[in-house]
């Protein structure tokens, strides 16, 4: 492990002065080897603002599905409808992440960056003007003005899809661009660029629940200041990052797509994809399984402590310590990344997922709900917490690693690096889409353990995939 870095770093130096050279003895390429040169001379607090920028749209645009999900919920009584509506959010961000990565590429980080919270201001304003027009709409009674709402939120949700789908490629490309030539920073960068993108969700959670209690529906205002805040904050502090060379003709919009032709891209994504379809399948039904009623709980699944009997309340603190847990272990793995091969990493990060596995399994057959729970299953119970609070902290290595290795495979794909980490936008949404749906049949097949079983085959995915990337020294790079 302490051996790969220098060489990485090493081999890194001897081909910039190569190229530098080459440069230098061609007049004609002056002007691209001072924009080459330009693109790492933005500053650090150019990096830090694409970072708060990154978090600023997180908490908009999870505020305002905080919002919309009260204002429909509460006049919605199928949740099916609710979700689907909701859930058109990754449409618009599959489809546009790819097209988006490669035209920054061409165009450049900054124009993507300002179009994103341009696209939240029209989603937010959208759905004020949609609650104004309906402020009771009548869902038992399907006609005309049901369907106009729906059309309307449903474009609102791919508004806001959109928004993600056109700053995340880009955000990434601009860290890639940034970071060249110094794999620490990166590192750290990617890292912090995780800990935003969750922090930020689990900060407008209850942010949103607040907004929503003392402002209604006008709480849409709050997240058009947000946007407006972020919208300042990229035209003042975030200078453009592209080289010149990212700037030429690539053909075809969906280069991201073509780059699953690159062999360490290909043997790659199964363990991101499978890692993202963890995360979203633990982030989606942990509260619903939790907070199932009883008596209906224990006749369906008896003897599983973590499938129902849970309050809402309970439900959502869990999760929110596991979220606070996954952010703390972001942030000490920010300290030790940079010195450890990134496949070492996956490999810890796998083996606490192994670790939580097996603890929450364990976990779930204390007791047959909340209410019933011995005080010898409740020692136990405390005693079980040490190693599952391990195996999390584990486990949030995984992420940054991954996204460092991204970020690497996307500088040695010259002029494509908005390409390359558009995928991080599709793979993520696809991740969270089958996380959830498959997630779902398992835990209907087979209750909190069934969605365990499910974490293992998804782990196993994983640890074929890195071990082959290690084999192969495909993130050694």
């Amino acid at each position: 492990m302490g051996i790969s870095q220098p060489l990485m770093t090493d081999t890194e130096t001897t081909q910039k002065k190569f190229v530098t050279q080459q440069l230098a003895e061609r007049p004609e390429n002056t002007s691209m080897q001072q924009s080459s040169l330009s693109s790492v001379e933005v500053g650090r607090g150019s990096i830090v603002a694409n970072i708060v920028s990154t978090l600023l749209l997180r908490i908009a645009s999870r505020t305002s599905f905080v919002i919309l999900g009260f204002y429909l919920g509460e006049h919605f009584a199928s949740a099916t409808i609710v979700a689907v509506v909701l859930e058109a959010f990754y449409i618009s961000e599959l489809v546009l992440a790819p097209a988006m990565g490669s035209l920054s590429d061409r165009l450049g980080r900054k124009p993507f960056l300002l179009t994103a919270p341009v696209l939240g201001i029209g989603a937010a304003v959208f759905f004020l003007i949609c609650a104004l027009l309906f402020p009771q709409p009548q869902a038992d009674k399907f006609d005309v003005k049901l369907v106009v709402l729906l059309l309307l939120v449903l474009l609102g949700r791919l508004l806001e899809g959109a928004a993600t789908g056109v700053n995340t490629p880009a955000s990434l490309g601009y860290i890639t661009d940034t970071t060249t030539g110094s794999a620490k920073l990166r590192t750290q960068v990617m890292t912090a660029f995780e800990v935003v993108t969750v922090g930020g969700l689990a900060l407008a959670i209850p942010f949103g629940g607040q907004v929503s209690n003392f402002l209604g529906t006008w709480g849409f205002l709050v997240v058009v200041a947000l946007h407006v805040l972020n919208l300042g904050l990229i035209v003042g502090f975030i200078k453009e990052s592209t080289h010149h060379e990212a700037r030429a003709d690539h053909g075809s919009l969906v280069e991201s797509l073509r780059m699953l032709g690159n062999k360490r891209i290909f043997t790659f994504l199964p363990a991101w994809l499978s890692v993202n379809a963890l995360v979203g399948a633990w982030i989606t039904l942990i509260t619903i399984v939790l907070a199932y009623p009883n008596p209906a709980a224990d006749m369906r699944f008896p003897g599983q402590l973590l499938y129902g009997g849970f309050s809402k309340g309970s439900a959502t603190m869990l999760l929110g310590g596991f979220g606070l847990l996954f952010l703390l272990g972001m942030g000490l793995w920010m300290l030790v990344l940079p010195r450890m091969r990134r496949t070492t990493t996956m490999l810890i990060g796998l083996g606490g997922l192994s670790i939580s596995i097996i603890v929450l399994t364990l976990i779930n057959g204390l007791a047959e709900n909340p209410q019933s729970i011995a005080p010898q299953a409740m020692t136990e119970l405390i005693v079980l917490l040490v190693p599952l609070v391990l195996g999390i902290v584990l486990l949030s290595g995984f992420t940054p690693a991954a996204l460092t290795q991204m970020a690497s495979i996307a500088e040695t794909q010259k002029g494509k690096r908005g390409a390359v980490m558009g995928l991080y936008s599709v793979v993520l949404g696809i991740g969270q889409l089958l996380g959830a749906s498959l997630g779902g049949m398992s835990v209907d097949a087979g209750g909190f353990y069934g969605l365990m079983i499910f974490s293992v085959v998804l782990g196993l995915l994983a640890l074929a995939s890195v071990l082959y990337m290690r084999a192969h020294r495909d993130d050694l790079i």
